[in-house]
């Protein structure tokens, strides 16, 4: 099959009881693998996984049945993350709200200048013939992208990724992920509380003199549709702490895989009428966020057996997206599919917002990287591990070499 690269080579295996026993650091194909070779809904320390394609499915098409806003209930960030953490009628109204500007139709006029933004990046680093791809691309990029749609300068691109990283350190310590000492902590809340000032002082300053950006638009909603600041403010957050690193995280991931399979990288240097379809395809091999938390609102039942109400639940998009149903050859990659109904954006009423804009950035730096640097592989010597945390993963870091004498390194 043209294009298509198997992943490691499956083996037997012990049950799998926490996703902390699985190499997702260094084999996130086996991790993956692995666990969804255990079959629908699984028990594991951390609540009950669904695996499958049609349990994920079935789960994520119930909001109410299975509620994200009771799942995001211990997530502190002092505003509503919109709509992130809400339930329909509430949910509903929001996403009806906020829908238009997240539309294809919106999305594309921002392309010509992120398109140069990419350029202007990819052009440094070639002229270096190395980088650290995570914070020279996959950190930076989706950082101005935001702040084009917001209408905000780049130049707060370096504060706004420090302030989220802060942010998002804070919620790891709180689920038990991450541990701080009484200064580090000091410090992210001083960092956070910064961030909360800046985007306050914006929407005040919005009110006040209107743009023509996303956020001005959003702001002079009246009548029933008015936001209110509280409510502007979740939805800032939602963007940086939700939006920023997913997109990071699937550029790395992705930029990961092709280095190492040298076959997918030369299909896209000599078609780039491929790379939507590659984009779309490494999403399903490795979203972002592999699961998405839910908490069952009542008694129901998942693969024949009961659930009781308060169980929770992880939706497994990494095991959904290669499981069969999905679609064939699942294991394997494949830019040439002619349908792909992942489920890395999620579905149903959470289906994520900024899909758009993310596959935009992805197509971007993936059209205009592998035009100008059309040969790349992992640095030798180098680590390339993934790191999962807060549902979310992503390479901790992607070093890469330029030039025919490249070679790949081992795949992920």
């Amino acid at each position: 099959m043209s294009g298509s690269v198997p992943t490691t080579a499956p083996d037997a295996q012990e049950p799998v009881h926490s996703v902390a026993e699985l190499p997702v650091a260094e084999r996130r194909d086996e991790a993956w693998r692995r666990l969804g070779a255990q079959g629908g809904a699984v028990p594991l320390a951390d609540g009950l996984a669904v695996t499958g394609f049609a349990g994920v499915k079935a789960v994520l098409r119930e909001p109410n049945l299975f509620s994200a806003q009771q799942a995001f209930a211990t997530v502190e960030t002092g505003y509503p993350l919109i709509p992130l953490a809400f339930d329909p009628p509430e949910q509903t109204r929001y996403r009806r709200l906020l829908q238009p500007y997240f539309s294809p139709r919106r999305i594309r006029p921002l392309e010509a200048a992120l398109r140069a933004q990419v350029v202007d990046i990819v052009e440094e680093l070639k002229a270096r013939g190395s980088c650290e791809f995570v914070q020279d691309v996959a950190v930076p990029f989706p950082t101005q992208a935001l702040l084009t749609l917001l209408g905000l300068p780049l130049e707060d691109s370096a504060r706004l990724t420090v302030w989220k990283d802060a942010a998002l350190e804070l919620t790891a310590e709180a689920s038990g992920e991450l541990q701080l000492s009484d200064e580090e902590r000091s410090l992210r809340m001083e960092r956070t509380l910064a961030m909360a000032g800046y985007f306050s002082e914006l929407i005040g300053e919005r009110r006040r003199h209107p743009g023509d950006d996303v956020l001005s638009e959003l702001l002079s909603l009246d009548g029933d549709d008015r936001l209110s600041d509280e409510e502007v403010m979740g939805l800032c957050l939602m963007f940086v702490v939700a939006g920023l690193e997913t997109v990071t995280d699937a550029l790395s991931l992705g930029m990961e895989r092709l280095a190492a399979h040298p076959e997918l990288r030369r299909e896209l240097v000599a078609d780039p009428s491929l790379v939507p379809a590659a984009v779309e395809e490494l999403l399903r091999l490795d979203p972002p966020a592999p699961f998405l938390p839910r908490v069952t609102a009542e008694d129901t039942e998942l693969d024949g057996c009961p659930v009781p109400a308060g169980t929770w639940i992880n939706a497994h998009l990494s095991t959904a997206n290669r499981d069969e149903e999905c679609c064939p050859h699942a294991q394997r990659a494949d830019f040439h599919r002619t349908e792909n109904p992942h489920t890395s954006f999620g579905l149903g009423a959470h289906r994520c917002l900024g899909a758009h804009l993310a596959r935009l950035e992805m197509q971007l730096v993936y059209e205009e990287w592998h035009r100008r640097i059309p040969q790349y592989a992992i640095t030798p010597g180098t680590e390339h591990r993934a790191r999962l945390l807060r549902a979310n993963i992503g390479m901790e870091s992607l070093h890469l070499t330029f030039g025919a004498d490249a070679q790949p390194a081992s795949a992920p």
